[in-house]
C-alpha cells in the first residue's frame, strides 16, 4: 500500500520545523508514524514541488488538479494513486478508511 502527500513547499520535508510549528503538520506527522506502525506494508511518501517536481508530473490526476486549481489544490493525498483528499489534510479516520478499502480489494 502506498500513501502519498503532495504538499506545498515547506522549510523541511515534514514541515515540523522552524520557529513556528503548524499544529496541523504535527498531527499529520503523528498520524503517519501511527499508520506506519499499524500497517507493516505501508509505504509513505511526501512530495513538495521544489524538490519532487517529477512526482507531481508523473501523478496525472495530481498534475491535472494543480494545473486547474494551482496551489489551492494542495495538499493532495492519495492511496495507491487514488486521490482521497485535496485542499486540506485528511483525518486519521479518513486515511484508515481509504487504506481498509485497499486491503479489502486484495
Amino acid at each position: 500500500m502506498k500513501l502519498e502527500f503532495f504538499e506545498k513547499s515547506m522549510c523541511c520535508s515534514s514541515g515540523v520545523c522552524g520557529p513556528s510549528v503548524d499544529e496541523t503538520l504535527v498531527r499529520v506527522q503523528e498520524n503517519i508514524e501511527y499508520l506506519k506502525n499499524k500497517y507493516s506494508d505501508l509505504e509513505v511518501k511526501r512530495y513538495q514541488p521544489q524538490t519532487h517536481g517529477m512526482a507531481f508530473m508523473v501523478a496525472r490526476e495530481v498534475q491535472k488538479l494543480v494545473k486547474v486549481e494551482k496551489m489551492k489544490a494542495l495538499p493532495i493525498v492519495t492511496v495507491n494513486g487514488v486521490i482521497i483528499k485535496k485542499g486540506e489534510y485528511p483525518t486519521l479516520e479518513e486515511i484508515e478508511k481509504a487504506l481498509s478499502g485497499v486491503q479489502n480489494e486484495n
